[in-house]
C-alpha cells in the first residue's frame, strides 16, 4: 500500500471518528431507592454533582470512569462538555466544598456495573454501543 493512501485512509478514519460516524452511546447504570426519579434531568443532577441525594434523601454513589478508562475523556465531554481532568477538577472542587459526595473511579465498563450492583443508592456511566445487560433490580438509561 502506497504511503499517501495509507495517509488518506487513516485521516478518513479520523474524520469519522471525529464526526460521529461511529455511534457510541453513554448509559446510566443505577441502583436508585425504590421510588426515586430516574428521568435525564435527575440522573443528570446526581451525576454531575447538582444534587447528592436521591428523592426521598439517600445518599446517592457516582461511579465514573477513571483516568486509565479509555472512557475518561468521552464521558467528561458528554457530562461536562471538557476534558477529563477539567472533569475530576470539577468534582474535587464540589467535593472539598461539601456540595456533592465522592465519585467512585473505576477503570472499565465491567467495573462500573459490579461497583453500582454492590452499593444501593448507586449510579454509574458506561460507554457501549449497546446497552449492557444487568441483574435484576438495576436499571439501565440512555444518556441522551
Amino acid at each position: 500500500m502506497t504511503r499517501s493512501l495509507l495517509t488518506t485512509m487513516v485521516m478518513l478514519w479520523a474524520l469519522s471518528v471525529t464526526s460521529g460516524a461511529f455511534s457510541t452511546n453513554a448509559f446510566v447504570v443505577v441502583n436508585a431507592p425504590a421510588g426515586s426519579s430516574i428521568d435525564q434531568a435527575s440522573l443528570e443532577a446526581l451525576l454531575t454533582g447538582q444534587r447528592r441525594n436521591w428523592d426521598a434523601g439517600e445518599a446517592a454513589k457516582v461511579v465514573l470512569p477513571s483516568r486509565e478508562s479509555s472512557n475518561f475523556d468521552f464521558v467528561a465531554q458528554k457530562l461536562f462538555g471538557t476534558s477529563g481532568q477539567v472533569m475530576q477538577r470539577l468534582w474535587f472542587r464540589l467535593v472539598f466544598s461539601g456540595r456533592a459526595n465522592a465519585p467512585d473511579y473505576v477503570d472499565s465498563s465491567l467495573d462500573v456495573i459490579e461497583a453500582v450492583e454492590r452499593q444501593d443508592g448507586a449510579l454509574g456511566i458506561l460507554v457501549s454501543d449497546v446497552a449492557p445487560t444487568v441483574r435484576e433490580g438495576l436499571t439501565i438509561v440512555e444518556l441522551k
